[in-house]
């Protein structure tokens, strides 16, 4: 069970890290698009026209059949684009009618009204530029959804270190995304990703400790030490 833990205890530093250090989905893309995952309504800025088109990320995440909770972060995430009024006004008429839409449905609606802002966006329906956006966000999303399945099957695995070593890799792959992690952090996963099969345990189980002592500053630490509440607690 230790190295269970100390798995998804580094785990989290690959993942939440991400999130502690204020890495967007779009930061490993190409386009120069800043996508905030710290707050309710994330923004992109788009080179052509240096305006800031928000939202699009919590829309996107939908799926047709997402539960009622994540219907209710995209209302929230609509309802604080359209307190924005010179941002609101910047988005394409379709867009600020789908998006009042959202902001003002029943929450039985919510999921359904969100999911069809993601797939107008992805269809082209509110022009070029923001499908453009869409897709890359959807493509990140795509990657990371991966990503943290890799750390679930590295979590539940009697030998989880090659898991994380994927993990590890996936991470390395994306340099501007790797880049937002603590410099130690980023020495151990690169640490992880070249070990001997021999040794992935026991570096895994190195960066847990790191985390829970604190090695990768405070956040990272909170993190993993939620991690290993959580891990210690029987699956209901």
């Amino acid at each position: 069970m230790k190295t269970r833990i100390g798995v998804g205890a580094a785990a989290v530093l690959a993942a939440g890290a991400m999130a502690a250090a204020g890495v967007g989905a779009a930061s490993a893309a190409s386009t120069p698009t800043a996508v905030s995952t710290a707050t309710a309504s994330p923004e992109i800025k788009t080179a052509k026209t240096g305006h800031r088109l928000g939202g699009l990320e919590a829309f996107l995440k939908i799926k047709e059949d997402s539960p009622q909770a994540a219907g209710d972060r995209a209302a929230k995430a609509a309802t604080a684009l359209a307190n924005h009024p010179q941002l609101f006004a910047k988005l394409p008429a379709a867009l600020q009618s789908d998006v009042t839409t959202l902001k003002d449905a029943p929450a039985a609606d919510r999921v359904k009204d969100a999911y069809k802002i993601k797939t107008t966006a992805l269809s082209g329906g509110y022009g070029a530029e923001i499908q453009k956006r869409a897709e890359a966000l959807e493509k990140t999303a795509t990657g990371l959804a991966g990503l943290r399945q890799e750390l679930r099957t590295a979590f539940s695995s009697d030998n989880p270190g090659a898991g994380l070593q994927k993990v590890a890799d996936q991470l390395i792959s994306h340099p501007k995304l790797f880049a937002k992690l603590p410099a130690n952090l980023q020495a151990d996963l690169t640490a992880l990703k070249n070990a001997a099969p021999a040794d992935l345990d026991a570096q895994a189980n190195k960066i847990k400790d790191t985390a829970l002592n604190g090695g990768y500053g405070a956040k990272v630490q909170k993190m993993a030490e939620a991690l290993q509440k959580k891990a210690a607690t029987p699956s209901t």
